[in-house]
């Protein structure tokens, strides 16, 4: 608010006061630290004279924009990097358990064999994540987010050197890889960071699904480091991991705001946004519903056990074993090259990308219990055809090229149902439970994660590959059905979304008066007058009645003469005190500038005129009145009505014009009241109008000032509905 400013009386400590967090923090009044007396710290402004440190302020999420972006921005990039870290040896895992594959390969896996011991890797980190991620999302309920962030970060940093020092040794290796992933939870206090500041149901969807992507995003890039570092050594990559998430961590330290302290302030001024911002929270539980929140993990970790059959199970094994393996095993050249593989495994992860754009569509057209479902149902059915493909012999440049094909294809169908667990937990999820929530949702993909890639494996060292998918697909579908309950919980069915403001009652209006003016009956032209008003005055649209067909109005045509006369008086009386109040240029400006703002959106505006116009037409026909007979006769028989209000080289009404067109609407106003009783104000109406035209007015006062060019700038009103005729 760049009219508002500090009290000149507040002296310089005094405003220093208004950036210290500790007194705000300490506090149990949410308000401590933002107002001292003579003057009040506003939503914009920065008090002068106070050395920046953006790592403490949590002021500063409510008076500057820009530093809750770049509090964003810090927490996206540590998601990304903390993923390229965790996984930026994934790519190289089955050829550290081949002995001998590579001069860096661990020289012993037992009791493994090669699916179990390739998917025990990743298994050790991602078991530290599951078990940390509930832990980490209470405390940073309790603690505030940013230390935990940082404490995933820098502990990342001290997991890499570890795991590289214990590069010898498989189950040391394991060992420090599981250590590191109980810091492995920067994504579930990212998502809860962002349910925290983000204060409409869209909004935290939206960033919880960039958060998610830039963790997928993250995911490729480590993979894409350990390809491109491949001639360097099978563990040189962590350096590359270890220095992203020193940087990460030295970022957020400086630039990550704390919003713990600050929640009760991270609202919008704008009044449209307020009022979604009160309706989300309204909308939000009181308590946990565990039934239900048992009903989604349940279904994400059945989700996830299925999803394996797809990747990583028909990734490698399957993939591997048919396009290379044994191409190797009987000396003759694979049609899967090691640096494809290596590619096409990691490349795979971008396919999150258009999985997580359809996901918003989905979840809006179907709600995300829906979405889950179908992600279900469909990654079964893709993983069926990834088996037939692969199996088909002899294995072919072909047959891998379709393989390969529909994995890219398929692959974002499983990311939707995955992606529909977190907006479903938030829903079920009251306000100061969202980071255990969200923990919670980590924890169970992570475990599944973990588990499922492990346990697969070592059913397919013992049962066979073919026969493990066939399992996973079985998951699958039986996931479909342990979600399906869901898409019937009222509480996670997707709100319908808020009429547009001109379709509804907004806060503080008379409901009754508005809906019985948006079912298309009679109000007072007076009362709609103090509802447009005040919209104008507050930047929102005007309430527009619906324009019935003449068919709806043909039985209250008399009722609506009726109501003529008072509507007529009471508009004319208003030009006099247009012409009265806006006696400057500048007044007329500001006026037809709000006027401008609320009116219509085009297309509504649009939409109105054919209907008005369907309706003079249906009123004259239903009338008597031949229209064929002499088309320019009716056109000039509507100018005579309706003369202009403005000059005809004139394409608007401006504060020049203004005088001239509020004077011309009052004459042709005072014309139809020019007879004092009613009998003859119908008869001259009913001439005039043709029984049961539409009345003037019921927009705001200025409404009619909404006018286009011409005759057809008359901002006529039916029924208070605004139209440009």
């Amino acid at each position: 608010m760049s009219d508002q400013k500090l009290s000149t009386d507040v002296e310089s400590d005094q405003r220093e006061v208004l950036y210290e967090d500790s007194a705000a923090m300490a506090s149990n009044d949410p308000t401590s630290g933002l107002e001292e007396e003579g003057g009040t710290l506003y939503v914009g402004m920065k008090p002068p004279n106070k050395k920046e440190w953006w790592g403490t302020r949590g002021h500063e999420l409510i008076i500057n924009e820009q530093a809750l972006n770049r509090s964003l921005m810090v927490l996206r990039f540590g998601v990304f990097a903390d993923a390229i870290n965790a996984t930026i040896l994934q790519p190289n895992y089955p050829f550290m358990v081949i002995k001998d594959a590579h001069p860096d390969s661990f020289d012993s896996t037992a009791p493994f064999d090669f699916s179990a011991a390739q998917y025990f890797l990743p298994m050790s980190s991602l078991l530290g994540t599951a078990l940390a991620s509930t832990v980490i999302g209470y405390l940073s309920d309790k603690q505030g987010r940013k230390p935990w962030i940082l404490a995933c970060m820098f502990m990342g940093v001290a997991g890499s050197i570890a795991k590289y020092l214990l590069r010898k040794s498989y189950w040391g290796f394991c060992a420090a890889n599981f250590v590191n992933g109980l810091f492995g939870a920067s994504l579930s206090v990212a998502m809860a960071y962002v349910s925290d500041v983000k204060p409409t149901r869209a909004e935290k969807d939206a960033e919880i699904g960039n958060m998610v992507a830039f963790n997928m995003i993250g995911m490729t890039g480590g993979g894409i480091c350990a390809i491109l570092m491949g001639t360097s050594g099978l563990f040189t990559p962590l350096f590359i991991g270890a220095s992203m998430n020193l940087l990460a961590g030295s970022l957020a330290s400086f630039y990550l705001i704390e919003p713990k302290a600050m929640l009760h302030f991270l609202t919008s001024d704008d009044p449209i946004q307020k009022e979604l911002e009160e309706l989300e929270d309204a909308r939000a539980p009181k308590e946990m519903n565990w039934k239900l929140v048992a009903n989604v993990l349940a279904g994400a970790l059945a989700d996830n056990f299925g999803s394996s059959g797809m990747l990583p199970i028909c990734l490698s094994p399957l993939a591997f074993t048919e396009f290379y393996q044994s191409f190797i095993d009987k000396k003759a050249t694979p049609v899967m090259t090691q640096e494809a593989y290596k590619w096409l495994s990691v490349s795979v992860a971008m396919c999150v990308i258009p999985g997580a754009a359809l996901s918003q569509g989905v979840f809006n057209k179907i709600g995300p219990a829906g979405g889950c479902v179908m992600g279900n149902a469909l990654t079964g059915v893709a993983t069926i055809a990834l088996l037939l493909i692969a199996t088909i012999e002899p294995a072919t440049t072909a047959t891998y090229a379709v393989f390969f094909t529909v994995l890219y294809v398929a692959f974002p169908m499983t990311v939707i149902s995955q992606l529909s667990t977190g907006p479903m937990l938030d829903a079920l999820s009251p306000t100061d439970k969202r980071g255990f929530t969200q923990g919670l949702n980590v924890a169970a993909m992570s475990f599944a994660s973990s588990m499922s890639p492990f346990i697969l494996g070592l059913l397919s060292d013992s049962i066979g590959t073919e026969t493990t998918i066939w399992i996973c697909v079985g998951i699958s579908f039986f996931a479909a059905l342990v979600n399906l309950p869901l898409v019937f919980a009222k509480s996670l069915k997707r709100a319908p979304p808020l009429a547009p403001d001109f379709a509804r009652a907004l806060k503080g209006e008379d409901t009754e008066l508005v809906e019985r003016a948006l079912r298309g009956e009679w109000i007072p032209l007076e009362a709609l007058e103090r509802i447009n008003q005040e919209r104008m005055d507050t930047g929102r649209h005007f309430l527009v009645q619906p324009i019935r067909s003449y068919e709806e109005d043909k039985k209250d045509l008399v009722l609506l003469r009726q109501q003529a006369l008072a509507d007529f008086e009471y508009q004319r009386n208003n030009t006099a005190t247009w012409l009265r109040e806006l006696d400057t240029l500048e007044k007329r400006q500001e006026v037809l500038e709000k006027v401008n703002n609320s009116r219509l959106p085009e297309e509504e505006r649009l939409e109105n005129k054919e209907k008005l116009g369907e309706w003079f037409t249906d009123y004259l026909e239903g009338s008597g009145y031949r229209l064929d007979d002499a088309p320019l006769l009716w056109k000039q028989l509507f100018m005579k009505a309706f003369p202009p209000l403005i000059r005809g080289d004139e394409s608007e009404v401006t504060p020049e014009n203004f005088e001239t067109t509020i004077v011309s609407y009052s004459k042709m106003l005072s014309k139809y009241l020019a007879e004092k009783d009613r009998p003859g104000f119908n008869q001259a109406f009913s001439r005039r109008f043709g029984q049961g035209a539409a009345a003037f007015g019921g927009g705001a006062r200025y409404s009619a000032l909404s006018s286009g060019p011409g005759a057809a700038n008359a901002s006529l009103k039916y029924r208070g509905s605004t139209t440009s005729c």
